[in-house]
């Protein structure tokens, strides 16, 4: 509008003046950008030095100034995918919370838009964190170790991540309380994931037996019972560790079954993992966790087709405690929830994974854990996608999927603990029930969920 008057004013021959700029002082004072020394590294040193640093399991270091400005554009775009640092759900309500915040990622963008200023006196370099305390109790070592070969095994598809499993003889006399597990990978960039189950059967000592080499090729569960169901460790991103006054309850005369993924870095890499186990003290008060797995057994999904499939209903008999839930789930699933729906009726979000990626799974823990009354009904619902609009889909073009697992094939397990003796009893029986269940299972119908009225 004070263009179009000063033009007609021009025009008619009538006095007129611009406005004048505005002055420093209306403007207000400038905004300092942050610095290295500051604000950036603080960033740096909460979200990245964990993995990027000398030793660690990233594939290059994020220490100093240069090494963070030199990298920035690829900082920004591997953030705002959602790709680093590794995280997967959604919300915030969860123990080691990793996410960038939208403060922290603008401040990043702010800091290398501006040149990457370091700030007052030498700019910082930063180091690992500490490890946080952790008690030794039991150490296990792997005899020997098992060669990564530089690239993928050719049984698998390009890209797939590698898997192997190793049986570790626990020679407990007597029941243990484990508190806390800590991996040390051998080879820690080549490392992904460490997934976890104590085994009183000897299942696991006969999949070993089976395999001329260390440990056995894949993750084979087992028995009944699925690795991961006593805790997931990703690479970088700490111990497994249990809120004070729960423990995973392990047998008399126990194995700890352990399936290791990774990836092929290019050169041959040993993979001698040690395992380290945190128990609870005798005379300390504490509650066992059990699991119980909400999954699907077998899916059958033609090239090119997208499918919602959903667990099967499982409705709570006591009240429990939800400590944390460990997922599970193949390539071409693309996204899962888990939910509840109260007595009154009320539903909520226990677990939401917008863009699953099975490279980056581990067991996250609720802080602080999650209620759930008697009479609760849990489920679980899974996005597949078998087109080739799905970057994570190992064929190209894409082929039908047609597998099982007699433990399921996409699942989550949650760990959980009961109130009561009674009811501590009961959840012993439930997990190996409803794995039971679902080897007895058919192949789900699509959109299962909807069919069976739990819309969500």
């Amino acid at each position: 509008m004070i263009m179009t008057a000063f033009v007609i004013a021009l025009v008619v021959g009538l006095p007129c003046s611009l406005p004048e700029p505005p002055s420093a002082e209306d403007a207000g004072p400038a905004v300092t950008p942050p610095t290295w020394n500051g604000e950036v590294a603080d960033i740096i040193e909460r979200r990245c030095v964990s993995c990027h640093a000398s030793g660690g399991v990233g594939p290059f270091e994020l220490v100093d100034a240069p090494g963070v400005r030199n990298r920035g554009r690829f900082l920004l775009e591997v953030i705002d995918s959602g790709r680093m640092p590794p995280w997967l759900p959604t919300g915030t309500a969860w123990m080691n919370h990793r996410a960038v915040t939208p403060s922290e990622r603008a401040a990043l963008a702010t800091w290398l838009a501006s040149g990457g200023p370091v700030g007052d006196g030498p700019a910082r370099v930063l180091a690992a964190p500490e490890s946080p305390a952790f008690r030794s109790d039991l150490v296990l070592e792997m005899p020997e170790a098992h060669v990564i070969p530089e690239e993928s095994d050719p049984a698998w598809h390009d890209g797939e991540i590698d898997v192997h499993g190793f049986t570790y003889s626990l020679e407990n006399p007597s029941p243990l309380r484990v508190q806390a597990i800590r991996h040390r990978p051998g080879s820690p960039q080549a490392m992904r994931v460490a997934a976890f189950a104590f085994d009183e059967t000897g299942a696991g000592r006969y999949l070993d037996e089976r395999d001329s080499r260390v440990g056995f090729l894949m993750g084979g569960d087992p028995g009944i019972k699925p690795v991961g169901a006593d805790g997931v460790i990703l690479a970088g991103s700490g111990d497994f560790r249990l809120p004070k006054g729960f423990h995973v309850p392990v047998p008399a005369k126990s194995d700890l079954v352990a399936q290791f993924q990774y990836r092929p870095t290019g050169v041959p890499e040993r993979l001698q993992e040690r395992i380290e186990l945190e128990l609870v003290p005798p005379t300390d008060p504490s509650r066992p966790i059990r699991w119980f797995p909400l999954a699907v057994g077998r899916v059958d999904i033609p090239a090119g087709d997208e499918q919602r499939v959903s667990s099967e209903a499982f409705v709570l008999e006591h009240p429990l405690e939800l400590l944390g839930i460990s997922p599970r789930a193949i390539e071409i699933c693309r996204s899962l929830r888990v939910m509840v729906e109260f007595p009154d009726q009320q539903r909520r979000v226990l677990l939401e994974i917008p863009d699953w990626d099975h490279h980056q799974r581990e067991t996250f823990r609720f802080k602080p854990p999650v209620s759930l009354p008697a009479g609760s009904m849990l489920w679980a619902t899974f996005e597949l996608d078998n087109t080739a609009a799905n970057p994570r889909n190992p064929d190209d073009p894409p082929q039908r999927v047609n597998r099982g697992r007699r433990t399921g094939l996409l699942g989550v397990f949650l760990l959980v603990a009961a109130g009561t003796v009674d009811g501590d009893r009961d959840l012993r029986r439930v997990g190996p029930e409803m794995v039971r269940r679902l080897m007895r299972g058919q192949t789900p119908s699509p959109d299962q969920s909807s069919e069976s009225g739990l819309t969500d």
